[in-house]
């Protein structure tokens, strides 16, 4: 199914790092299957961080949540075990990680809901009470990815054009180091030249290879292309 995840700063790589710790289910990345949750997610974020309101899609497979490989928990519904879970990850006296689940899935305690959860810590209305008056809202929906292992289902495999920069990068230095060619030279005759045309080309494998032994075959190439 597609989920979504609203922000105000668009990124290649999902850095769990850089993610709140005292969200609902804990630290992780947050998605939605319903594009308006995320939408007025991205508002929220931009209302208070300025930039503007973006909307990332991303593909994820429902069978990941009861895949017995991961380490998975799933509210269908606002319940009791919701309502703990949810104020312990929310508890900012608790410093270390509450769980350690690859993927979470269920509602939102959006902040309607959280005024209620509010006058149930204070004991102003019974656990009873609370789930009755949050259980008939709209229905919300989240899934948090936790865990590196999580990320990797949706976070599409970029290594291959990481690496290939990062060749291309070295051919081009190790050009203006021998050939003594500036900068700008040098990424002209990378990207003119079949070596590079390789390179994109992920099923030639060639980037496997390290950018020593790419360089020797370039320089069999310029070699050749100079005696015609």
């Amino acid at each position: 199914m597609k989920v979504y995840h609203g922000t105000n700063v668009r990124f290649d790589r999902i850095d769990l790092s850089k993610c709140n710790p005292d969200n609902d289910f804990g630290c992780g990345f947050y998605v939605t299957a319903i594009k308006q949750h995320a939408k007025q997610r991205a508002e929220d974020i931009v209302e208070r961080f300025g930039g503007e309101p973006i909307i990332m899609e991303f593909e994820f497979d429902e069978k990941y949540l009861t895949d017995k490989s991961f380490r998975t928990l799933v509210f269908e519904n606002p319940s009791q075990e919701w309502v703990e879970f949810v104020m312990k990850n929310r508890d900012r006296k608790i410093t270390k990680p509450t769980h350690n689940f690859d993927i979470v899935a269920g509602p939102i305690a959006d902040d309607k809901m959280r005024r209620q959860f509010d006058r149930y810590e204070m004991q102003e209305i019974t656990m009873e009470q609370l789930l009755k008056r949050i259980t008939y809202r709209e229905p919300t929906h989240q899934i948090m990815l936790g865990t590196q292992v999580a990320i990797a289902i949706i976070q599409p495999d970029n290594s291959f054009i990481f690496q290939t920069e990062d060749i291309i990068t070295n051919l081009c230095i190790a050009l203006v180091n021998d050939a003594k060619m500036d900068m700008l030279e040098s990424m002209k005759v990378v990207y003119l030249s079949d070596v590079f045309m390789k390179l994109s080309d992920k099923t030639t494998e060639l980037y496997k290879k390290s950018w020593q032994e790419i360089y020797e075959i370039l320089k069999i190439e310029l070699k050749n292309d100079n005696r015609k």
